[in-house]
């Protein structure tokens, strides 16, 4: 009888939806499971470590009777070193034969575009931001913030709904769009207990139909995004001398917006070529969740990804 292989996940664990796929270390993938999201931010430390548990044992379940050898977490909200350290150290008590890494989630979606995951990520989905990796491992420590966004484009769309009133003429001279405006009174978004200004996360289902107004061409749909694709251009150039990624920078666009929006996917394609003329923009052809198995794969093999955010003061 074969010895039974060793058994490595990897997980995307993002801030609505968690994937985890199991592999033994040859590659060949044996289970796959999906799950709520795992964000500490969002969720807690505890209950984040609880579901990532769960997760990986429902992608490792054709393996019983033991967990896996290696967990390799690209989570969402692992934002530095020291929160890698904390979701680690809470997922190894509740996993005490397993080695477990973890990471920033982009760095999956750098693996799963690239060989060596260097380069920059441009995320088009309910956060924004320009993310990337050095070859010496330096990562940029998100000095930017979240600028854009599903969220944001919904959360400013709703204010402005709730502070003008409805103009009394045609579509064509709505700021916003009648539209627009009439959906996000009908969703009856809530806002942030104690923040009264702070609409709540469901703001972000609004995006697509923000995105569309956009497009339409209304004004201030239009000067958000407009704002979005600037800041993307000025990162995306901040961010390639900073990590020194030369001339021809490869950088990933990626995201649910993104895809349901032609128009705003050449946008902001436009502002990464502002930002570095000569970049090699590369499509995410397959899910990050593969780039964190193959982080996984790298981290058994001997070669665990660096990586060192040194904050810009």
């Amino acid at each position: 009888m074969q010895p039974r292989q060793p058994i490595l996940v990897g997980v995307d664990a993002g801030a609505t939806k968690s994937v985890a796929i199991a592999i033994e270390p040859g590659g060949t993938r044996v289970g796959r499971a999906t799950g709520p999201g795992a964000n500490p931010k969002r969720h807690g430390l505890e209950a984040a470590a609880d579901r990532l548990r769960r997760l990986v044992r429902a992608a490792a379940s054709g393996h019983a009777g033991a967990d896996p050898a290696l967990v390799f977490v690209a989570g969402a909200g692992i934002d530095r070193p020291e929160h890698a350290a904390s979701l680690r150290a809470a997922l190894e008590a509740r996993l005490p034969t397993t080695r477990v890494l973890v990471v920033n989630d982009t760095l999956a979606v750098l693996r799963a575009a690239t060989p060596d995951a260097v380069g920059l990520a441009v995320p088009v989905s309910t956060g924004g931001n320009v993310i990337g990796r050095a070859a010496d491992g330096r990562v940029t420590d998100r000095g930017h913030g979240i600028f854009g966004g599903g969220y944001v484009l919904g959360a400013l769309a709703m204010r402005a709904a709730y502070r003008e009133p409805v103009p009394p003429g045609a579509d064509s001279i709505d700021p916003i769009g009648t539209a627009l405006r009439a959906e996000i009174h009908r969703a009856r978004i809530g806002w942030v207990a104690g923040r009264p200004r702070r609409p709540a996360p469901e703001a972000a289902s609004l995006a697509t139909s923000v995105v569309a107004a956009a497009e339409a061409g209304h004004p201030y749909p239009r000067r958000m995004v407009d704002r979005w694709c600037a800041r993307v251009a000025t990162a995306v150039s901040e961010e390639v001398e900073r990590l020194g990624l030369g001339p021809e920078p490869v950088v990933v666009v990626y995201g649910g917006l993104a895809e349901t929006s032609a128009w705003l996917a050449d946008r902001i394609a436009d502002a990464v070529r502002t930002g570095a003329p000569r970049a090699r923009l590369v499509a995410l052809e397959v899910e990050p969740a593969v780039g964190a198995a193959d982080l996984a794969r790298d981290a058994w093999t001997g070669a665990p990804i660096a990586w060192a955010f040194t904050p810009r003061r």
